[in-house]
């Protein structure tokens, strides 16, 4: 019988062959063939390798590892080797189960069938295609290097390389983007027949190409230039949930269950194990740059600095590091569980804190149920649609409550 505490890894490989215009993660353009990018991407393995040797013991004993996911950046602009390497390393550190989802983040244009291939064959057993968007049009507003043709493509090659756990990642909500524009792309997807969808609306984020572009859409008290132009770009928030209200009428039609305020799936076992871990507050270990751990109710990041990172000898700088008071653990199983269309569980709440949910927040699930933010029922406390349209509203409440 297992007796392994379960554990989630993270790994951040942070280079893409260009910036998008959107994107605020931790990530840089490395050009794919020139010599100087290859060397700097090989130096980052290996200190992913170093890393992964110098997991300190106490992360190790009694964890088994049922999920490992690498995102980025773009990890498909791996060379050929490389991904296999690290979990070859993470299979020596760590037992690992058989059945483990290992996933990993493609974007279309980086991936050729060869390397799909290879990706499959190194113990990678579900892929996570960028798409974005099925427009050229809209792919070349976000500054995407590829074309509708091309990720359909990437699609068709990763069934042939052997993937049959297969997620497509869209955005709603783009510059210029309506309700029609959104459900062809959503067709598209469909019609491919990926096991798992994400459907995530566009943020624009500060630092962004695109919050210099649209910040005079984007509310901010704190950016003080004047308007530039007249009318929208972007979709207000009504017609935004509209459209989004019209995808995942569509996509319940198509067979996909919504499990999660911005995921869908075909079957219970299609869902993201990785992301689950993250929403249900179990352990996670991230490995490489910036990468973000949650370890014995510990938050911690490794140093974002690349040069620092290259350099540490395995024994990265940590930023960020903060032990969770029970306040603060309570407040993240509330934010985090209530996106999950399953909601909070009373007696898990009670089983884990040792406190009914009713002592610590009945005042606020009273009032949400009443304004029809939140259902209650059989045990449960879940989202209800209006709920889920401002979800941002109703995590606000359990935080400092």
């Amino acid at each position: 019988m297992r007796t392994e505490r379960p554990l989630a890894v993270y790994v951040h490989i942070p280079f893409c062959v260009r910036k998008c215009a959107y994107c605020d993660f931790l990530s840089f353009p490395s050009d794919p063939v020139r010599r100087e990018a290859k060397e700097l991407r090989g130096r980052y393995f290996d200190a992913l390798l170093e890393e992964i040797r110098k997991i300190p013991g106490e992360y190790v004993r009694g964890r088994g590892v049922t999920s490992i996911f690498f995102g980025g950046g773009t990890p498909s602009l791996a060379e050929s080797g490389q991904i296999a390497a690290v979990l070859s390393a993470l299979r020596e550190r760590f037992p690992v189960s058989e059945d483990a989802e290992i996933s990993i983040e493609c974007n279309p244009g980086t991936a050729t069938t060869a390397k799909l291939r290879e990706l499959r064959e190194a113990g990678c057993n579900r892929l996570s295609i960028g798409v974005q968007s099925f427009s050229d049009r809209e792919l070349a507003v976000l500054g995407r290097i590829h074309t509708r043709a091309e990720a359909e493509q990437c699609f068709l090659d990763a069934r042939d390389a052997g993937f049959r756990n297969i997620n497509l990642d869209l955005m709603a909500a783009l510059p210029g983007q309506d309700e029609t524009a959104l459900l062809d792309n959503v067709r598209q997807a469909v019609r491919l027949s990926p096991e798992h969808l994400s459907l995530y609306s566009l943020i624009i984020e500060p630092g962004t190409p695109f919050y210099e572009r649209y910040a005079d859409e984007v509310p901010d008290p704190h950016y003080d230039r004047p308007l530039r132009r007249e009318g929208r770009s972007l979709p207000d928030e009504e017609t935004e949930r509209a459209m989004l209200h019209a995808a995942q009428e569509l996509l319940a039609d198509a067979g996909y269950e919504r499990y999660e305020i911005s995921n869908y799936a075909v079957r219970t076992t299609d869902r993201c194990r990785q992301n689950l871990a993250y929403w249900k507050r179990r352990e996670y270990l991230g490995i490489g740059l910036g990468a973000a751990s949650l370890m014995e109710e510990t938050r911690f990041s490794n140093t974002r600095d690349l040069e620092k990172y290259l350099t540490c000898a395995g024994d990265p700088e940590r930023e960020e590091w903060e032990i969770l008071s029970e306040q603060d653990r309570m407040e993240e199983y509330m934010f985090l569980g209530l996106r999950l269309t399953e909601g909070i569980g009373e007696a898990d709440f009670e089983a884990l804190f040792h406190r009914e949910i009713d002592r610590v927040y009945g005042d606020e699930i009273r009032e949400l149920v009443a304004q029809g933010l939140l259902v209650r029922d059989h045990g449960r406390i879940f989202l209800s649609q209006r709920g889920t349209d401002l979800a941002n509203v109703v995590m606000a409440r359990f935080v400092n409550s």
